[in-house]
């Protein structure tokens, strides 16, 4: 027994120092993967947070362009049309689609200059139009007044604006005298718009483009300001445009968007988290221009974007805690029971992480995917297999690169050289869907690089825009076409003879100029009525494009005026001829609205080089030739006289 007993006091020592020390040890090891782990996290926060403020930043801006092109084809209407009426106003802005395409605009409105001495004219006017309790707002006397007097949807809300003097505000004032000066759009300050009530009040912006007169010079202010002819704008309200930018569900991160540089309350346009007054970890600033005006957007990320301090701890003493039971286990011979129920508490906490990252990436409103080393697909979420129209495992493993409509060997290399290096990249791109269809997308591409700075694959973002690519394709659909008739309007069909001008010049070539003006017109629209000078505009215009070749152009140049663009004439004997064509198939009676309809036209042709060898001078000849065809008596062709030849140097 005495030997038993000084035997084991040994026996013990010899057990507990070896287990002290390789308990230390642990601790030691464990504090060290403490360290990369934490830092390792925060370094992942940082970027979500960075990659999410940067996405919220470049939606924004691309939304106020797609705002912009907007307004430029409201312009555009005005230069397609000598008048535009209200009917047709309504009809361009419901075409454009905005809710379903552009959710978060207010409207598209024109405003016009009201000259004091005319003030009582214009409300008269209007009043006509059957708006007898019209007047401009507010009232009193001012040296200038505007009124707006298109605004649709013409809803509720926006009825409250019309006949509003926007002029008569500072601030509306400053970006207006803005876009009229400069000839550009203009943005707004912050302003509380005449649309809002008592009930969810918002702060309001409104974005302004200037109307000019669409032959006239506008190189100088003074110019620009004999052209004017007045403001086609949209109203916003921040809240509702930032919602319908980003969609209903907020960033988790907190967004306040200020006016100009200044973040005080007063300069607030929008705060996606009023009631949060505590701040979270991480916060960024970004500074955008728009349209010559900055907002400064401050982001703040939630409380619980990063992990709060007590599971950082908790996950901290979850590693020291693993190597000190498993030193310690292997020391005393823990029960198997007790190491069973510290597993089961880890792989818990792993399988609900997991889960919660899942749900994140398949809940996502982008598509989302993981690609290997050679760019092979492992991974793509519900999302991204919707917008490819795949079977869910069809592309699994398959190239990124077979989704591009062309295959491009360089880009391939391109791309992988760029990954290699670590550089992540977004650009729009074209990939080919399961049915054949071409998806437009922005794809980001970053690579996955593993803790020691080995690339392990590639992870991408695609968010659909093809959408918002029909809708702009649309837009410059309406801003080069006749709305009634499909022909090209005025401004395209000019872009076109410039071009034709500079290739005729090189090539030493010809080409003809047609003025086509329909004969007593007026006679059968005043008789039977605008609908029925519609149809008949239509129709006349369709026998017109019939009798030219596929390489002419027709244009409508408002009213009942038409022009055409003949390449490759060589004389005027084959232009006449082309004329009499057009001319024999508007003799052929037209039914309209069961009325038969005699029309005709008197067509004026000017040759390049012969009558002249600039836009101006062609254009004049022709105008001059087709009004000798209306003295001549109508229903012909008037060929412009030669030009003088040119004086020889002596």
């Amino acid at each position: 027994m005495k030997a038993f007993a000084g035997w084991l006091p040994h026996k013990q020592t010899a057990t507990i120092l070896p287990t002290l020390l390789a308990l230390a040890l642990t601790i030691t090891m464990g504090s060290l993967a403490i360290a990369r782990f934490d830092a390792a996290h925060d370094e992942a926060l940082r970027n979500a947070f960075a990659y999410e403020t940067s996405e919220i930043t470049l939606k924004i801006e691309e939304r106020l362009k797609a705002y912009r092109q907007i307004l430029r084809g409201s312009r555009a209407l005005f230069t397609a049309s000598q008048e535009v009426t209200r009917r047709e106003w309504q009809h361009y802005v419901d075409a454009l689609r905005l809710q379903a395409d552009y959710p978060g605009i207010q409207g598209v409105g024109f405003a016009v200059p009201v000259p004091a001495a005319k003030l009582t004219l214009h409300e008269q006017q209007i009043r006509t139009e059957g708006f007898p309790d019209y007047q401009v707002t507010p009232a009193g006397p001012r040296a200038e007044y505007t009124a707006i007097v298109f605004l649709e949807p013409f809803d509720w809300r926006n009825q409250r604006a019309f006949g509003y003097d926007m002029y008569s505000e500072p601030v509306r004032r400053e970006a207006m005298e803005r876009a009229r000066r400069l000839g550009t759009p203009a943005l707004s300050g912050k302003v509380r718009l005449v649309q809002e009530t008592r009930t969810d009040p918002q702060a309001g912006v409104l974005l302004y483009l200037p109307v000019f007169r669409h032959d006239a010079p506008l190189l100088t202010p003074a110019q620009r300001e004999r052209a004017f002819l007045g403001w086609v704008y949209s109203p916003f309200r921040m809240r509702d445009l930032i919602t319908g930018i980003l969609g209903e569900s907020a960033p988790g991160s907190r967004l306040r968007i200020y006016d100009a540089h200044d973040q005080s309350p007063a300069s607030l346009l929008f705060d996606s988290h009023p009631e949060r007054r505590e701040s979270g970890a991480l916060t960024d600033r970004r500074v955008v221009e728009l349209e010559n005006r900055v907002w400064t957007l401050v982001f703040d990320s939630s409380p619980i974007f990063p992990l709060d301090e007590k599971t950082r701890q908790m996950e901290r003493a979850a590693i020291v805690l693993i190597g000190a039971l498993f030193v310690l286990l292997t020391a005393f011979f823990f029960s198997a029971r007790q190491r069973a129920r510290e597993l089961d508490r880890i792989s818990t906490s792993l399988r609900t992480s997991e889960a919660r990252y899942s749900t994140l990436v398949n809940l996502s409103q982008d598509g989302i995917a993981a690609l290997d080393t050679d760019l092979r697909f492992t991974f793509l979420n519900p999302r991204l297999i919707g917008l490819l129209g795949y079977a869910p495992d069809a592309l699994l493993g398959q190239r990124f690169d077979s989704l591009w409509p062309s295959g491009d060997s360089t880009r391939s290399r391109s791309l992988a050289e760029r990954l290699q290096r670590g550089e992540a990249a977004t650009s729009e791109q074209e990939l080919r869907r399961a049915d054949g269809r071409i998806l437009t997308a922005i794809v980001t591409d970053a690579p996955h690089i593993d803790a020691i700075g080995g690339l392990q694959g590639v992870i991408l973002t695609i968010t659909d825009i093809s959408e918002r690519k029909a809708s702009e394709q649309r837009i410059h659909y309406l801003a080069t076409h006749d709305p009634l008739t499909g022909l090209a309007n005025r401004a395209m069909f000019m872009d076109q003879m410039n071009t034709s001008l500079l290739i005729a010049k090189r090539h030493k070539t010809r080409f003809a100029l047609l003025f086509l003006d329909l004969d007593h017109f007026k006679e059968i629209n005043d008789s039977l009525g605008h609908a029925a000078g519609d149809a008949l505009l239509i129709e006349s215009a369709s026998r017109m494009r019939h009798g030219l070749r596929a390489s002419d152009l027709l244009a409508r140049q408002g009213g009942d005026e038409f022009m055409a663009l003949l390449h490759d004439i060589h004389s005027m004997h084959e232009a006449l001829g082309v004329a009499e064509k057009i001319r024999r198939a508007l003799n052929e009676t037209f039914i309209i609205d069961a009325h038969e309809c005699l029309v005709s036209a008197s067509i004026g042709i000017a040759l390049y080089p012969d009558h002249g060898k600039d836009l101006e001078s062609l254009t004049r000849s022709a105008d001059a030739a087709m009004y000798r065809a209306k003295m001549n008596g109508r229903n012909g062709a008037s060929a412009a006289p030669d030009a003088p030849p040119e004086p020889v140097e002596p």
